[in-house]
């Protein structure tokens, strides 16, 4: 697996090709790529690369590599000796694909548990209307809630809204005028337009119609569109669940259509904050180990993990 990889050591690895990009230096052709598997990411190169490379591979192609792990700029890089396609019995596809440490099981059980922990008739109704959707609760599970930053995994859509609805309920302890039942709504619900906002292949992408829409104005579609279903649905009521997913970003630049202005709004931001800040900070833990991390420019700065013990 990518992780295990030593310098100056000869590899052999299935992986699917994240980046590929043709360029030229003193007249020669060669390329530029990015692999990747269940267990990370390695930028690579290829010298003077076969006719294949440059006419037929393409990002999201599973590969087989062998080469030699070097290092550029700091960071590990493997020069590219032979690359192929790889046939379909060659691989798992679950070695290329990360996925969430929990299984599917236990991902829909605390989905049901937190979706029974609701009071209000109106809201559990509308919750079942998804979950009632085998075809949506089985894309929900296996959904990423990201490309690169946090949880961008298999199964990261649904660890990632459970956490934040987990956390909301948390805090709702702290101030008794908060809304739980609104809380777990919105914590399992904020990030549902996820589901179609990537394509998950040998590799997860944006979608044509997440680059075009956009998940927070999909799940507040989703959303609106079900209650109709539901007779009499408090039109009131409506309004603040979908102000939940529509504000749960936080700031107008960060992507908000509107800002919080309930508290359960402020307490959604501020969990979903948490979680995906921790969910990305825990991926770079793991690569890090101990000591310092690289520069990280989503979080302008880098981090200590602490020094390893004697």
């Amino acid at each position: 697996m990518i992780k295990d990889f030593e310098l100056n050591e000869s590899v052999t690895v299935f992986a699917a090709v994240w980046r590929r990009d043709i360029k030229e230096h003193n007249n020669i052709t060669y390329i530029s790529l990015e692999f990747g598997d269940a267990s990370g990411r390695i930028p690579g190169v290829w010298w003077e690369p076969e006719r294949y490379a440059v006419d037929e591979l393409e990002e999201g192609d599973i590969v087989k590599v062998r080469g030699v792990v070097g290092e550029y700029r700091g960071k590990k890089q493997i020069r590219v000796n032979r690359m192929r396609p790889a046939k379909a019995d060659e691989f798992d596809l679950a070695d290329i694909l990360p996925r969430s440490k929990y299984s599917d099981n236990d991902l829909g059980a605390k989905i049901i548990s937190l979706t029974e922990r609701v009071e209000d008739g109106f809201v559990k109704a509308l919750m079942k209307s998804f979950w009632d959707n085998e075809t949506f609760i089985k894309a929900y599970i296996r959904a990423a809630a990201g490309k690169l930053w946090h949880h961008a995994y298999i199964g990261g859509l649904a660890e990632h809204s459970i956490n934040v609805a987990e956390i909301c309920l948390d805090l709702s302890g702290r101030y008794s005028f908060l809304d739980r039942d609104q809380l777990i709504f919105g914590g399992l619900f904020h990030d549902m337009g996820k589901i179609s906002q990537y394509s998950i292949t040998s590799y997860i992408d944006y979608s044509t119609e997440g680059r075009l829409v956009g998940h927070i104005n999909d799940a507040d579609h989703l959303v609106a569109t079900h209650a109709e279903q539901i007779d009499s649905f408090p039109p009131g009521l409506l309004i603040k669940l979908r102000h939940l997913l529509l504000a749960h970003h936080g700031q107008r630049e960060f992507g908000s259509p509107v800002v919080p202005q309930t508290p359960e709004a402020f307490i959604l931001n501020f969990a979903d904050e948490i979680d995906s800040k921790m969910g990305a900070i825990d991926r770079i833990r793991q690569r890090t180990e101990t000591g310092w991390s690289e520069y990280v420019r989503l979080l302008d700065r880098m981090l200590y993990f602490g020094e390893e013990e004697e």
